[in-house]
C-alpha cells in the first residue's frame, strides 16, 4: 500500500485535519507535541488533542510520555510510521472483510421476500409466519432475487482481498 492510498484512508477516517496530522508526523523526527502539531498546522490545541486521540484509538498514531523534570506534569510526543498505518489499515480491513463475510454467508443462505408497497424485506421463515403477508400493511409479498446482492458482495471481497495481499 503506497503513502497517498494510507493518507486517503486517514483522510477518509479521521478527516482532513487527521491526514495532515499524520503527514506532519510522518516528516518528523522523533515525534511530535500537541502544541507543536497545533502552531505547526494552525489549528486550535483542543481541536489537535482530539485528533490525535482518535487517531490514536484507530492505531494511527502512538505517543511516548515523558515527565517534565520541574514538576509533575507530563509532557507527549505523538508517532507515527508508515508500518503502524499499515498494520492499523490492515487489521481494519481484515474486520471488514470479515463482516462482509458473514452479511455473504446470510445472503446466500436466504431466500427472501419483499413487500411491493413499502420495500420491507423478509426472510422465507418471517414471510411464512405471516402467511406471506406484509406485517405493516397487509400486502401479499414477492420473491426477491437476490443473486446481484450475492455477486455485488464476493466482488467486493474478492477486491479487498487483493488490495490486502500488496
Amino acid at each position: 500500500m503506497g503513502e497517498s492510498i494510507i493518507l486517503k484512508v486517514v483522510e477518509a477516517l479521521a478527516g482532513e485535519n487527521g491526514r495532515r496530522i499524520v503527514e506532519a508526523l510522518l516528516n518528523s523526527q522523533g515525534g511530535k507535541s500537541d502544541e507543536e502539531l497545533s502552531q505547526e498546522l494552525n489549528l486550535r490545541a483542543n481541536d489537535v488533542r482530539k485528533l490525535l486521540y482518535e487517531l490514536s484509538k484507530q492505531g494511527f498514531v502512538a505517543y511516548t510520555r515523558m515527565t517534565k523534570s520541574d514538576s509533575r506534569w507530563y509532557n507527549y510526543y505523538w508517532y507515527t510510521d508508515m508500518d503502524m498505518l499499515r498494520q492499523s489499515i490492515s487489521r481494519r480491513m481484515d474486520e471488514v472483510i470479515r463482516v462482509l463475510n458473514e452479511r455473504l454467508t446470510y445472503e446466500a443462505s436466504q431466500t427472501f421476500y419483499m413487500c411491493p408497497n413499502d420495500l420491507s424485506r423478509y426472510t422465507f421463515d418471517e414471510a411464512f409466519e405471516n402467511n406471506f403477508r406484509c406485517i405493516q400493511c397487509g400486502s401479499e409479498l414477492i420473491e426477491v432475487d437476490n443473486s446481484r446482492t450475492v455477486r455485488y458482495l464476493r466482488s467486493l471481497i474478492e477486491a479487498l482481498s487483493s488490495i490486502r495481499r500488496v
